[in-house]
């Protein structure tokens, strides 16, 4: 969303109150990506349909700071032990793929929002999932946000195949093996 886009919001309507808001959320799943609002029944927004979730899906760790922490976002649902199985036999087509959760503002009655803007970009990881008592399934996904590798340098181990990696070629990194435990060379003068 732009600066022009928010302008454009009539004064009156945000004095008011008229706005309102809801989380657009895309999963970019490897065979079939989604597009879900935590709102009812299914929205044209940006050229796409999104399905609407109402309260099915809830979603923790939100926030709508600019800073540049690597905050970890989690979606949780109650599920069925079927959807459970179909979860983690999905695991390859949903870790590592992108998620992007933005704030859609409408007007009051409004079927589609007036704009949105990003809150959450990062990656989908771990899908554990938990039972209480013996019907209550909840299923969740963990992801990780854009900066929660940051610290960590590409290729940053003291390996040959990442050395390799850095400088194809280079034989530096062959014999580290050999002194992790202890290999000394002997030097002939």
């Amino acid at each position: 969303m732009s600066r022009a886009d928010l302008l454009a919001i009539p004064d009156a309507d945000l004095r008011e109150g008229r706005v309102q808001h809801a989380i657009l959320v895309h999963m970019d799943f490897l065979d079939a990506p989604r597009r879900w609002w935590t709102g009812w029944g299914d929205m044209e927004h940006d050229g796409y349909v999104w399905q609407g979730t109402g309260d099915l899906i809830s979603i923790a760790g939100l926030e709508s700071n600019y800073s540049l922490n690597a905050n970890q976002v989690t979606f949780s649902m109650t599920a069925t032990p079927e959807m459970v199985a179909n979860a983690l036999e999905a695991r390859a087509r949903v870790r590592g793929r992108d998620v992007t959760v933005s704030l859609g503002l409408f007007a009051e009655g409004a079927p589609s929002p007036m704009a949105s803007f990003a809150l959450f970009a990062g990656t989908m990881e771990r899908m554990p999932w938990a039972l209480e008592g013996t019907t209550n399934w909840t299923l969740t996904l963990e992801c990780e946000g854009l900066f929660a590798r940051r610290n960590a340098p590409p290729r940053g181990r003291w390996t040959d195949a990442d050395q390799k990696a850095r400088h194809s070629g280079d034989k530096g990194f062959e014999r580290l093996p050999l002194y992790a435990n202890g290999y000394e060379t002997k030097w002939r003068g």
